[in-house]
């Protein structure tokens, strides 16, 4: 763990630094001339990593199996967990500026929470605070009959004193494919639920069970644990893979008695997570409850083919 955080220098501090899953390593010179505004860097981003479940004949025109015949591996670019790793492959797949266009099958292959990772990367190399969020958007399903699993960025907008949230996956493929009409740069309040709002939204019977998750194998308050469990992990400076959990956020496991105390506490905690005296408690609570901290030689393993 990092200093105790007190102030709100101290938060703002702390979102400032890259952790070793954020930090662009030996690939660090590749930002130097990137564009300054959030629009720009997210266009980047469109041009280096393209998202796995989108990958069909009716958005870029090819498919994953077109990219297997073509000698690559799908699954280990899906796996790939820091921005070094990221940028390694972004390089192996056209070396050069990260501005340089590329042709759709020359993108890294992987999901929305690579791409909220590589803006979160960008800022705070720019001594800019921002965190990857985790939780379920609206607006990939515009008549509410899902509430879709999705990762953003949130960066400290120090004009407007505030947290912005940012879809850096959203390109113009993607808006015409489900009609998104809104700012992906600066998403509208409420477009985007983080892992308490998620929580709460199952908990306090605003949606049904079946609406939000994934199928009919994980969804309802367990899914919306799952999600409270990343989130706190992002929050406190551990970006875990999608499929990454344990403790309480491991879905395979049974509950412990203590769980719903824990839960509550997780809730308040990111409720109020902005406060010194929260993110510093979240931080000791990840690192030191049984049923958050990571388990000795826990490995998250790789991306399953079936979960394409």
């Amino acid at each position: 763990m990092t200093h105790h955080i007190e102030t709100e220098s101290d938060v703002r501090a702390f979102y400032s630094m890259q952790t070793a899953i954020t930090d662009p390593g030996r690939y660090v010179a590749l930002y130097a001339k990137l564009p300054r505004d959030i629009a720009g860097l997210c266009d980047v981003l469109h041009q280096v990593i393209i998202h796995m479940w989108w990958i069909r004949p009716d958005t870029y025109g090819f498919t994953l199996q077109d990219l297997k015949d073509a000698g690559r591996n799908p699954l280990a670019e899906i796996g790939l967990s820091t921005a070094e790793n990221r940028l390694a492959r972004i390089q192996q797949l056209g070396s050069g500026s990260l501005t340089t266009p590329r042709a759709p099958m020359l993108r890294s292959v992987g999901n929305c929470r690579d791409f909220s990772l590589m803006l979160v990367s960008i800022l705070r190399h720019r001594g800019i605070p921002a965190r990857a969020r985790t939780g379920v958007a609206r607006y990939f399903y515009p008549d509410g009959s899902k509430l879709e699993d999705h990762w953003i960025c949130e960066f400290w907008n120090e004009t407007t004193a505030r947290w912005q949230q940012v879809d850096a996956q959203i390109d113009e493929v993607m808006q015409n494919a489900i009609n998104c009409t809104l700012d992906a740069t600066d998403l509208p309040a409420n477009q985007f639920l983080n892992g308490w709002q998620c929580y709460a939204e199952v908990a306090e019977g605003r949606i049904e069970p079946e609406r939000i998750g994934f199928g009919s194998d994980l969804c309802g308050l367990t899914y919306a644990r799952y999600k409270l469990f990343g989130d706190m992990a992002f929050v406190t400076g551990q970006e875990i893979l999608p499929w990454e959990s344990w403790g309480i956020g491991d879905t395979s496991c049974r509950s412990d008695p203590g769980d719903t105390a824990l839960i509550q506490t997780m809730l308040e905690l990111l409720r109020d997570i902005d406060s010194p005296k929260a993110l510093e408690e979240a931080r000791v609570l990840m690192a030191t409850h049984s049923r958050l901290k990571q388990p000795h030689n826990y490995s998250p393993g790789p991306f399953l083919e079936e979960w394409l």
